[in-house]
């Protein structure tokens, strides 16, 4: 039996189960919103747990492998100012589900949690991806402000990116995380000498195209984005004007793809989506990995089976 984590909303999770469904492979499907979690019961004993939710009854001793799309409770945005005794609901179960996943160490994941969370670390990314060969764009993490004058003195353009995704409100909107900006130079000197957090800055580089390159197991799905075809999304392809962003299957470098490989052997990854800057002069800048990254508006966009591949890959290792 396959063990799907993810949440109620989640349309990549809704969609595999679909096809799960049509093939009869068995499934569980744990929902990590806090809404699913408050109908769904859990115990320990004996040496094994058996969950409860939507009148569907497992022993964990059934399953046989993991689809992680969610790892601990997600919260909503309104969520997030609750009293304490939601935070202890909340840790409660976020300490239940590590215990969940130490007694599953031994099947397979499609990641492992472990392996997601460290593959997630940005450092240890670009470490990686150096290690590997890859062209990275030249960057700096600092809040020290001569180190970031300096920084931006050296090169025309930067950006800077968040580190974490999170849900905010300002002025009544909600808004998932920040996009990528250019930062004028005139805008760093406003940075403080101190009490400020930690930026990463990175140098932009012009850009040809962009593109989303997904692995599941031994299949790579390389979507080429036209961002530069768009005003709105030409920064950063996330703010979404697909109308304008043309996006289209290509087949990548052999030295690309060979990197690519490497780079997942040693993240110990089965599943991860890469992010990837083809500059003017057509060299691939590597941006980032996303080890539980989304996939479906590429799906959608270019008919690459994405969800059939990771379909396949889970009866697989099911079996």
């Amino acid at each position: 039996m396959i063990l799907i984590l993810t949440e109620k909303n989640d349309a990549h999770a809704n969609l595999l189960i679909d096809k799960l469904k049509e093939s009869q492979i068995p499934f569980f499907r744990l929902d990590l919103d806090t809404k699913s979690l408050e109908k769904t019961s859990i115990t320990f004993k004996n040496k094994n747990w058996y969950i409860n939710n939507k009148n569907e009854k497992i022993t964990l001793s059934q399953i046989k492998c993991v689809w992680n799309r969610r790892t601990f409770v997600q919260l909503m945005l309104d969520e997030q100012d609750k009293d304490y005794e939601f935070n202890i609901w909340k840790n409660e179960w976020n300490k239940t589900l590590l215990g969940i996943y130490y007694y599953l160490k031994d099947v397979k994941w499609l990641n492992y949690y472990r392996k997601n969370h460290k593959a997630e670390n940005k450092y240890f990314q670009l470490d990686i991806a150096n290690e590997v060969g890859f062209e990275i764009p030249d960057y700096l993490l600092s809040n020290d402000r001569n180190e970031i004058l300096e920084f931006g003195k050296k090169h025309e353009k930067i950006v800077l990116k968040l580190l974490n995704q999170d849900f905010y409100k300002i002025a009544d909107k909600e808004y998932v995380g920040f996009y990528v900006n250019i930062i004028p130079y005139e805008k760093l000197k406003e940075f403080s000498k101190s009490e400020e957090n930690p930026i990463f800055l990175q140098k932009y580089i012009e850009k040809d195209f962009e593109v989303r390159y997904t692995v599941v197991g031994n299949d790579h799905f390389v979507c080429k984005i036209d961002s530069q075809k768009s005003e709105i999304a030409k920064t950063d392809w996330r703010r979404y004007d697909l109308a304008n962003t043309p996006h289209s299957v290509i087949e990548p470098p052999k030295n690309i793809k060979e990197k690519v490989t490497l780079l997942m052997k040693k993240l110990e990854l089965t599943y991860g989506a890469l992010d990837f800057i083809v500059s003017k002069e057509g060299s691939w800048y590597f941006l980032e990995i996303n080890p539980s990254g989304q996939y479906l508006w590429i799906e959608d966009l270019t008919g690459l089976k994405i969800t059939d591949a990771i379909k396949n890959n889970l009866i697989n290792i099911n079996h």
